[in-house]
């Protein structure tokens, strides 16, 4: 399946992975989707992407004045399983903060159940 994706929604998107809990087969499977959508050097630098340690947890930062342009993806059948089950369990959205990056992802990955 191919997803167009903003760089809110890879690094949304690469969080909730980050936070699954699995096996060690099910864990190398989330880092490869996690290497697909990480941003690149550059892509980090255009956006002023920091990242710092607040109690022990990993926090993104971003400047949302800036933006770099939607990258196109394409997803194995079993990468966007792992996907969409990360989405449907994931339980502390909030509902205003995450409409804008999940809203328009849950409509594309939900909508027709294709693959």
């Amino acid at each position: 399946m191919k997803l167009t994706l903003d760089h809110t929604q890879r690094l949304n998107l690469h969080a909730l992975l980050g936070a699954q809990r699995a096996d060690v087969g099910s864990i190398r499977a989330i880092w490869a989707v996690q290497d697909k959508l990480a941003l690149d050097t550059a892509e980090e630098k255009a956006i002023d992407l920091k990242r710092e340690v607040v109690s022990g947890q990993d926090r993104t930062l971003w400047n949302p004045s800036l933006s770099i342009p939607d990258k196109e993806f394409d997803f194995t059948d079993v990468e966007i399983a792992r996907i969409r089950s990360a989405i449907e369990t994931w339980d502390t959205y909030c509902a205003t903060a995450d409409r804008r990056w999940l809203e328009p992802l849950v409509n594309v990955m939900f909508s027709a159940r294709a693959g």
